[in-house]
């Protein structure tokens, strides 16, 4: 379905609509679309109601290349208005990556929406200011070579050592999602929703109650240590560490994610 949000258009599937299960909105990382979630929803509809989603500016959602529209207070204020819509009872938010920051955001700003939090490969922002305009120069400097020769970054990006996935893992075509972004709408969105650019969040997060459950790869290790870091905050949260998987544990591990949230939702859901 299209969901309409000022001069913004998204673009949602609810997969199946089973009254006695909790709903999971699912939300994809930087250059992805809700299509990367495919080795992982289908196989969620035995335990939730999965619903996917087109972040802006990404897949087949639209949104203007202004990265003051990409900002985490601007997406997140979509998201309420399509929640206003929808309204979903018993809903909890699973994010990756760069979808994992803006769930954060989305959950510290309405946390009443949600029964609970999955994250998966990210992180609660950034706390110290030179490392936060570090973080932004390198965002400017992706979001110029997109601009410049986006064929050429994306041959780079998909050879970063973040998403090599172990042999063992299960094989999914990534690259075709990310060769059909929109380059103008990428590069805004680097420079309004860059991780430099995103709130910290992380003292915010610790005050929350709600069930949460933590995911990375471990091949992954820099994201393992920044999932253990959210771990450590919330200490009645529940972290996975998956086997033979990589930065896109719901790719290259999928059915060992629907192993750790089938137990956690039958405690929480």
């Amino acid at each position: 379905m299209k969901l309409y949000c000022r001069d913004a258009v998204y673009y949602m599937e609810i997969l199946q609509r089973d009254p006695f299960k909790p709903n999971l909105l699912l939300m994809h990382g930087f250059m992805g679309s809700s299509k990367g979630f495919a080795p992982l929803a289908e196989r969620l509809k035995s335990i939730c109601n999965p619903c996917t989603i087109d972040l802006a500016g990404h897949g087949r959602s639209k949104m203007p290349a202004d990265p003051d529209r990409f900002s985490a207070e601007s997406q997140v204020a979509d998201f309420q208005s399509i929640l206003d819509r929808l309204q979903l009872d018993n809903l909890w938010l699973y994010g990756y990556s760069m979808g994992g920051r803006l769930a954060q955001n989305l959950f510290s700003d309405s946390s009443e929406r949600f029964t609970g939090l999955i994250l998966e490969s990210t992180h609660c922002g950034i706390s110290d200011g030179v490392k936060r305009q570090q973080r932004q120069a390198i965002d400017e400097k992706r979001a110029k070579a997109i601009e410049s020769d986006f064929d050429n970054f994306i041959e780079k990006w998909t050879k970063l050592p973040l998403f090599v996935s172990p042999d063992s893992a299960r094989e999914f075509d990534y690259d075709s999602i990310i060769k059909q972004q929109n380059p103008a709408s990428m590069a805004a969105s680097l420079r309004g929703f860059g991780a430099g650019s995103t709130p910290y969040l992380c003292d915010k997060l610790a005050a929350s109650d709600v069930p949460i459950a933590l995911i990375a790869g471990e091949s992954d290790e820099k994201y393992v240590d920044k999932m253990r870091e959210i771990h450590h905050l919330f200490p009645e949260s529940e972290l996975l560490v998956a086997n033979s998987a990589g930065h896109r544990v719901h790719a290259d591990q999928p059915e060992q994610i629907i192993t750790f949230l089938t137990n956690f939702l039958n405690r929480y859901g």
